[in-house]
Formats: C-alpha cells, sequence, structure tokens
C-alpha cells in the first residue's frame, strides 16, 4: 500500500537568513491576520468568563463598535515567531468581524461553548443591524436569534424590499413569509385590541358633565388611529395625545378617565406579538379571517 514512498526525504535545513530562500515552518492562512489573532484570542480565554462580559454588556446598553480590522489581509503563521498575536475579543464584536470569526468557528469545530458567546454577540447586534442578523441568524439555523432580530423588522413593509434585497437577505423563501405573517399578525391584533378599548368601560369612572362628549373624542380618535395602524406603530401614544385635548385637558375625572383608559391599552399592547417566536403557528378562525380581510 506504501511502496510508492520508499524513502521520506530529509527536513531542509533552516537557513538562518531572512531572505526569500530562507524556510521557517509556517501555516497558510486565508483570514485576515487581525482576524485570525481575534478567534485565537477566543480559544485562549475561559468561555464563563467571556459570557459574564457579555451579560455585564447587555445591562449596560452595549452596541456595534466599528470595523478597525482590515478583513481582506491574507499572511501566514509563523508557528515558531507566532506572527500573529492574539487579540482579546471587544465588548460587542461588529458583524464585519463576527461573519469570519463564525466561518473559522464552523471550519474548526469549536467547542460549543465559544459558539454561544459568538451567538451572543450576533443577537447584540439586532438592534443596529437586524436584517443582517436575521438572515445570517436562518442561514446558521438559529431561529431564536432570527426571532430577537425580527422584533426590530416592523417598520418596513416587506414589499418595499427589492428583489435584490431579496435575493441578499432572504436565504430561503420561508425567512421571507415568516416576517410576512409577523407583521400581518401584530398588524391584525393591534387594530382588534385597539377598536374595542373604551373609555368608561361599562360606565365606570364616566364623567357626569363631559362623559358623553369626552367618548365620542375617544371614538373617533380610536377609529382615526385604527385605519392608520402599522406593525411598528405606537398606539399607545397616539391614544394618549388626547389628554392635550381641552375636554381632558380641563376636566379632571375626564383626565382620570383618559389616564385609566391609556394605561389598560398599554397593558393589552404589551400583550400582542412582537416577533417570530411569540405568533401561535395555527391561528384561530377569526384571525385567519381578520388577516385576510385587511389584505
Amino acid at each position: 500500500m506504501f511502496g510508492t514512498c520508499d524513502e521520506i526525504p530529509p527536513a531542509p535545513e533552516k537557513s538562518s537568513g531572512a531572505g526569500p530562500d530562507s524556510q521557517s515552518p509556517s501555516m497558510e492562512i486565508h483570514e485576515g491576520t487581525e482576524i485570525f489573532g481575534l478567534f485565537l484570542g477566543l480559544l485562549h480565554s475561559d468561555p464563563k468568563e467571556l459570557s459574564k462580559k457579555t451579560e455585564a454588556n447587555k445591562s449596560q446598553g452595549g452596541t456595534a463598535q466599528s470595523d478597525d480590522w482590515d478583513t481582506r489581509t491574507q499572511g501566514t503563521v509563523d508557528t515558531e515567531s507566532n506572527e500573529v498575536a492574539t487579540h482579546s475579543l471587544p465588548s460587542l464584536i461588529p458583524l464585519p468581524i463576527l461573519r469570519p470569526l463564525l466561518d473559522l468557528a464552523d471550519k474548526y469545530d469549536i467547542s460549543p461553548a465559544y459558539l454561544t458567546v459568538l451567538h451572543d454577540h450576533l443577537q447584540r447586534n439586532a438592534p443596529e443591524s437586524p436584517l443582517e442578523v436575521y438572515s445570517l441568524a436562518t442561514q446558521l439555523e438559529l431561529p431564536s436569534i432570527a426571532s430577537a432580530a425580527s422584533a426590530f423588522l416592523l417598520s418596513r413593509p416587506m414589499a418595499t424590499y427589492t428583489t435584490e434585497e431579496v435575493e441578499r437577505y432572504f436565504p430561503t423563501i420561508r425567512s421571507y413569509h415568516l416576517l410576512v405573517r409577523l407583521q400581518a399578525y401584530r398588524k391584525m391584533k393591534l387594530r382588534d385590541v385597539l377598536s374595542k378599548e373604551s373609555l368608561f368601560p361599562h360606565g365606570y369612572g364616566k364623567c357626569p358633565k363631559h362623559g358623553d362628549e369626552a367618548s365620542k373624542l375617544w371614538q373617533k380618535h380610536r377609529d382615526d388611529v385604527c385605519a392608520q395602524i402599522t406593525p411598528s406603530l405606537d398606539v399607545v401614544g397616539e391614544m394618549a395625545e388626547l389628554l392635550k385635548a381641552p375636554t381632558f385637558h380641563k376636566c379632571d375625572t375626564c383626565n382620570k378617565g383618559l389616564s385609566a383608559a391609556v394605561d389598560m391599552l398599554q397593558y393589552k399592547v404589551n400583550k400582542v406579538p412582537w416577533s417570530l417566536e411569540r405568533v401561535p403557528e395555527k391561528l384561530a378562525e377569526w384571525e385567519e379571517r381578520a388577516m385576510k380581510k385587511q389584505g
């Protein structure tokens, strides 16, 4: 089987010179040296400590840093002199750096503990780059991170994405359809919640002097807001605008009733799904009808 391997030639002597003929043990790499240094820094760190730092930065509202590394540089790692130094990870790895790190993690099949750290950084990029995070999480089959990113993709109607954007950011038809469904479902639920909300439910707290006038103002404004509802509309803020109306501004009883109604509306709106994992797999019949009706 190994008959063709008659003799193993002796290893060439290492030249003392620094010219092109010098032979030093080296490994060709195709990643940027800074990227590879960060990757080595990740592997030389305690994943538990990295997770603690990640959680601490989350609580402080850390945001993505700018890209200070040139990811296009290629080079070699000298295994004796260790020319590519390890680098500590930033408090939040920006996406241009995170992508190649995730590629390296897959290439070298690193342990789940380190992958968890990288996935945490990916999710924390969602507020600044939700579409990119959603796309990458979908490709990596990370549904919880894709769901977290979807919460920041409510303001732009899905029909406004260009063909080029769809091809670039939505790796599957399902990934596009899920966002269409989320936006449609949230819009339907917001309208349903608001349309059923009364200023003085069952007459409770109704002002004896201005109650009828206040109720008419509430109903008219409610209908106007319902007509312009979008998945990202702050319906509670819109209804709270009535506090500026003279009827509510000058009457303590009406003002109190409006404040209570707005608080109740806020409580109900908070329950309306805002991310993929909160949308039920199977809708109720009335929900299906309502979604079809709104188009």
